[in-house]
């Protein structure tokens, strides 16, 4: 194992780190899934199919990134699990920018795309998880307290939410 260690380096310092990380993903998704409610094709979304896209993408995100954190474990590569996170944190900013939101939600949606899409482009540029530290506080402004409670209550009923932190108060 101090073989592995110090041919990792800060690697296993980093992959400690993971679960934390990995909430803090989470989390992120949840917190910013509100905000995808303004930017979606056309029309105006609503709570069902909103929540729905969201919780999908959340459960894309975990999966991609726990694959990222098994894969990665087994390389020898300094910053292999954060360079292979790239794209599970790519692919939720792209899948929550592409849902459609409820009127009264697109605006928030809009800057919390934004939000995203600046986050994941420092950590796609700095491959540094340290880059996702603000994940932990939120990226995107809580959405208003009445579409934030409607959208918790959406969630209890979509079998796709089960499992994803989403919205927590």
């Amino acid at each position: 194992m101090g073989v592995c260690a110090d041919m990792l380096g800060g690697e296993i310092a980093a992959m400690r780190d993971w679960k934390r990380v990995f909430g803090s993903v989470v989390l992120m998704a949840a917190v910013v899934a509100p905000a995808a409610v303004g930017c979606g094709d056309g029309g105006d979304g609503n709570d069902k199919d909103f929540v729905t896209g969201l919780c999908e993408a959340s459960s894309a995100l975990r999966a991609g990134v726990e694959k990222a954190v098994k894969d990665g474990a087994s390389s020898t590569a300094p910053g292999k699990t954060v360079e292979l996170m790239v794209a599970p944190v790519d692919a939720f900013v792209k899948a929550f920018g592409d849902l459609n939101p409820p009127k009264d939600l697109k605006t928030w949606h809009k800057d919390a795309t934004e939000q995203l899409e600046k986050t994941a482009e420092t950590f796609r540029n700095e491959k540094q998880l340290t880059a996702l530290a603000t994940f932990n506080d939120s990226p995107v402004p809580d959405p208003p307290a009445d579409a934030k409670a409607r959208l918790q209550t959406a969630a209890q009923d979509v079998p796709e939410c089960q499992g994803v932190a989403f919205l927590k108060p």
